[in-house]
């Protein structure tokens, strides 16, 4: 291992992090020349360092090392930030997001946003059908951005507002039709699931051609196993939920897997 690869170095009698100059400075270490075990012997250990997976206008992390052999290993503690900061920041990332995606809308439509926006004014049996085309794709963004702002100004907690902005993701292994035919779900588990705000077990199914809600279990493989016909000839279509909230965080088409091979879908 050579010290001169790393950037940042630890030590454990200081309890402070340096870099490669304040070792030369501070201490007359110089990490181009000395070893990792001479370097290890004077207490300081190179640090592998990770990125936080919070969102920084939501939560606060704070580094933590410890020591791991040759190196100090870099983790987080996450710390939510105020309620009403977390409110006005988050509000203002989803009308960030929002605006990124009517202004690639209004790009890619080959329109002005003037022109747009003066269609936009008539009223809707008047407007030509190629406006119309561009200013409902705009009136979805805008309705979505609707609905997440009203949910962020009445969320209680910052996770709640996490997981409306950063849905979890995940694989899920699914499948239908081996014990009850095509319109039955097979017993289905989650691969992965990435949250840092929501659990696998605050999440359920939902088929929307009977409305069938298939709750968590928590018993891979089956986390998720209906008992008996869920979809309609022609409609396999799967909802992953916040079970508290119902609010969707992914949506698909359910593979038919008669033998039980299940297939992994990312979401």
């Amino acid at each position: 291992m050579n010290p001169s690869d790393y950037t940042l170095f630890y030590s454990s009698a200081t309890l402070q992090i340096y870099t490669a100059d304040q070792l030369a400075g501070l201490f007359g270490i110089n990490v181009q020349t000395i070893s990792i075990e001479v370097l290890n012997y004077q207490s300081f250990y190179p640090v592998v360092e990770t990125t936080p997976t919070a969102n920084p206008q939501l939560y606060t992390a704070t580094p933590v090392y410890t020591v791991n052999g040759e190196v100090a290993d870099q983790t987080w503690t996450i710390a939510p930030r105020p309620l009403p900061t977390a409110k006005a920041n988050g509000t203002a990332e989803v009308q960030a997001t929002a605006n990124q995606e009517i202004s690639l809308i209004v790009y890619y439509s080959g329109y002005s946003a003037e022109t747009l926006a003066a269609a936009g004014a008539a009223l809707e049996g008047d407007r030509p059908a190629t406006y119309q085309t561009v200013i409902a794709e705009q009136q979805v963004v805008s309705d979505a951005l609707a609905v997440q702002v009203d949910a962020i100004a009445n969320a209680t907690t910052v996770d709640e507002i996490n997981n409306i902005i950063s849905p979890p993701t995940g694989t899920i292994n699914i499948g239908r039709g081996q014990f009850g035919g095509p319109l039955d779900l097979n017993a289905s588990n989650y691969v992965t699931f990435n949250s840092i705000s929501m659990t696998e077990a605050e999440t359920e199914l939902y088929a929307p051609a009977t409305s069938s809600v298939v709750p968590y279990q928590g018993f891979p493989p089956d986390d998720f196993n209906s008992s008996g016909a869920i979809f309609t000839l022609g409609n396999y279509l799967i909802q992953i939920r916040e079970t508290a909230t119902s609010r969707v965080i992914a949506e698909f088409e359910v593979p038919l897997s008669s033998d039980g091979t299940n297939e992994d879908v990312v979401f």
